[in-house]
């Protein structure tokens, strides 16, 4: 048996001081925030350098002991942009725009303000909504519109509050040459794959991470086959660029020092051009080390090239440590290094090496994954094998296609290949924690060879730990208030195999999980209550995506914003679009659909949402955001379960639900500055005697329709 130690996977001396360094920085930002377990663990490391003279010790302590300075700054700064005052009002504001719309799905650009009412602002950045898409990175924007409190994410930027255009004054486009090439490559990826077939998404993605066009059923199925990071942009990518970039810079790269140099400027490209996305700053970062190595005339080995990215980065930029896909990226690097260390030697290597750079990339991001999304892929080294060269010929086809239109649909015919393999490879077992180690276990009794009892044993394991994965077909007619953080999202099931989705929170992605883990692929209706983004920003993707029999939408609402959207996604695959109102009805299996609101147009658009009673031998109200005028409006009810209105806000009227709390009241949210639930609502419900459950607290909670339950 082969006996793998540091020094044989890391044979350079360098690389391991540098591995040391990166590795005590993540630990001194880690304990951060927690000075105990800081100084404690400072403590132990300078006292054993002192004692024992050992220069490791007192490096890694040096090291914790600035990851510690590093993070106590990313603190710091965003506790100060949480409490920062953003006056709620009409204003001229003056920023230089920092991520544009087209950076993500929902297109929110952040734009750094130098001048607010001509007033100089060294306050945080500020979200921007309603910005033309033509409004680049870099770009010194004036415009007057209102300002809105309110903390929140986009992509990994904390901002707390957010500027809404009403009008453009004036807009200075960026004078920086590597901005400027990076915003016109950018640009000419969207124009040629903008959406218009299905794998443009994909294609898109591969090349500079904008996944818009992407669906989130596609989404899903990468993720479901171990394949989503070919889509998080990250080392693979910047070697295909890099290489483009060495072959148009080579007739003036003629001296090594100056090649090193156009190096530079072409990862800072690459870096504009994927908006500094994560796992992008780690590898340009990383492919920068022996650039600068060679400019010194200094050896640089891939393991030294990474310890010193972590450790760079984290010293500039605390916050990294904390991004899922700076920590999938590192994680994964690691994995790919340890494989090709392992594959050496082995014959045929192509296959080895494939197969061990995929099994220890795999099991290097599993604790990362395992705690995001609960579940990882069983056949995710499998798919991986067969999908990373196709992935890597879409890739240089699409980049050759923005100079060569004749390239244009080979890249459209390989991304489709590889999201028709990520469908079929999605439908494959999802593991939990248990059946990763089974799978380890596994692993190793076939490397090894062990005994044969054990390997089926351990096979046995995998079998019983992977054919989980969804929460099975509820066997009585039952209600699902889904986890999808603050909105709303609700399912309901009938043993006859017929479902119906009320609403479908903010996040296409996240409605798409929770729909799987309840074994959905068919809804016979979807209802969008109305047109708030909490309810309806998942929807259209559902629409996109799943097999619908109908949509129901308000007869007494103007359609606007995302609910157009939705309409549109329905148009579109020809799902018949149902208006209704109070009165209207259907029979979903063994369970009774009847509309009881509205009756008429309302000044407010929660006021108007569809409202929903669902019953078998029990019955749910469902009523989206209906407030208390809505409500006094409602016909007499006594549901023996409840979705709370409006997450529980303040907006409905506690005399009302008091008289139609039931058995259980369900309040749906997640993290939010809107003060849902409100402490006074969740008071009256206990006092009506109803059980309360929250999504927040729970997750999923499903409750059943029958009284035999």
């Amino acid at each position: 048996m082969t006996s793998y130690r540091l020094e044989s996977l890391v044979p350079d001396v360098p690389a391991r001081w540098a591995l040391l360094a990166g590795a005590s920085t993540v630990v001194g930002v880690a304990v951060s925030g927690r000075w105990v377990v800081a100084v404690l663990v400072v403590f132990i490391a300078v006292t054993v350098s002192i004692r024992h003279h050992r220069l490791v010790a007192l490096t890694a302590a040096g090291f914790m002991l600035a990851g510690l300075v590093s993070g106590s700054f990313a603190i710091a700064r965003l506790d100060a942009t949480s409490t920062a005052v953003v006056p709620g009002t009409s204003a001229s504001v003056t920023f230089t725009l920092v991520e544009d719309a087209s950076s993500n799905r929902y297109g929110v650009a952040v734009g750094e303000p130098s001048s607010i009412d001509n007033a100089p602002w060294n306050g945080p950045r500020l979200a921007v909504v309603g910005l033309d898409d033509a409004v680049e990175v870099g770009a010194q924007v004036e415009a007057t519109g209102r300002l809105a409190p309110g903390v929140r994410r986009v992509r990994d930027e904390v901002v707390p509050g957010t500027f809404t255009v009403e009008a453009v004054a004036r807009v200075v486009p960026s004078r920086n040459p590597v901005v400027i090439v990076g915003n016109l490559i950018r640009r000419r990826v969207q124009a040629t794959f903008d959406g218009e077939r299905r794998s443009d998404g994909l294609t898109s993605g591969l090349l500079i991470g904008d996944t818009r066009f992407l669906a989130a059923h596609d989404v899903e199925n990468l993720r479901r086959a171990g394949l989503a990071h070919f889509i998080a942009v990250s080392g693979s990518n910047v070697a295909v660029f890099m290489l483009g970039w060495w072959i148009v810079t080579a007739p003036v790269s003629i001296r090594p020092r100056l090649r090193a140099g156009l190096g530079f400027i072409g990862l800072g490209i690459f870096v504009v051009v994927t908006r500094w996305e994560p796992s992008v700053v780690r590898a340009s970062v990383m492919t920068a080390v022996p650039l600068a190595g060679a400019m010194a005339s200094i050896p640089v080995d891939p393991w030294m090239a990474l310890g010193t990215a972590v450790t760079v980065l984290l010293l500039v930029s605390a916050d990294l440590l904390w991004s899922v896909g700076f920590q999938l990226s590192v994680a994964a690097t690691a994995g790919v290094l340890v494989g090709v260390t392992l594959a050496r030697g082995r014959r045929p290597r192509w296959l080895w090496t494939s197969l061990f750079v995929t099994v220890f990339a795999q099991l290097a991001v599993a604790p990362i994954i395992l705690s995001v999304f609960g579940s990882m892929p069983l056949w995710a080294p499998a798919a991986n094998i067969v999908v990373a060269p196709i992935v890597t010929a879409a890739t240089v086809a699409g980049g050759l296609s923005l100079v060569i239109g004749v390239f244009e649909p080979l890249a459209a015919l390989l991304s489709s290949v590889v999201l028709f393999i990520a469908k079929g490879a999605s439908h494959g077992p999802q593991l939990g924690v248990i059946g990763v180690i089974a799978a380890v276990i596994l692993g190793g009794v076939v490397a090894y060879r062990s005994t044969r009892m054990l390997g089926i044993a351990a096979a046995l394991i995998v079998v019983a730990a992977g054919s989980g994965g969804s929460s099975g077909w509820p066997t009585t007619p039952s209600v699902t208030a889904l986890d999808v953080g603050q909105g709303d999202a609700i399912l309901i099931q009938d043993p006859s195999g017929a479902a119906m989705l009320i609403d479908g929170g903010s996040d296409p992605g996240v409605i798409d999980r929770a729909l799987r883990r309840h074994g959905v692929s068919r809804l016979d209706v979807v209802v969008a209550t109305h047109g708030d983004e909490d309810h309806v920003g998942g929807l259209a993707d559902v629409v996109a995506s799943f097999d619908i029999g109908s949509l129901w939408l308000s007869a007494h609402a103007a359609p606007s914003g995302l609910l157009e959207r939705v309409i549109d996604a329905a148009t579109s695959r020809g799902v018949p679009i149902v208006e209704v109102e109070a009165g209207s009805a259907a029979n979903l299996g063994r369970i009774r659909i009847v509309v009881v609101s509205p009756t008429r147009r309302f000044a407010s658009s929660n006021d108007g949402s569809v409202t929903i009673v669902a019953s078998a031998s029990r019955s749910v109200l469902i009523p989206g955001d209906i407030e208390a005028i809505g409500q006094r409006e409602l016909p007499e009810l006594h549901p023996d379960i409840v979705i709370v209105p409006h997450h529980g806000s303040a907006s409905t009227d506690p005399r009302w639900l008091a008289e139609v709390a039931g058995d259980v009241a369900i309040v749906s949210y997640g993290p939010n500055t809107y003060g849902h639930p409100n402490p006074e609502i969740m008071a009256t419900i206990l006092e009506s005697g109803a059980e309360v459950r929250e999504t927040f607290v729970e997750g999923d909670i499903t409750v059943s329709l029958s009284k035999d339950r």
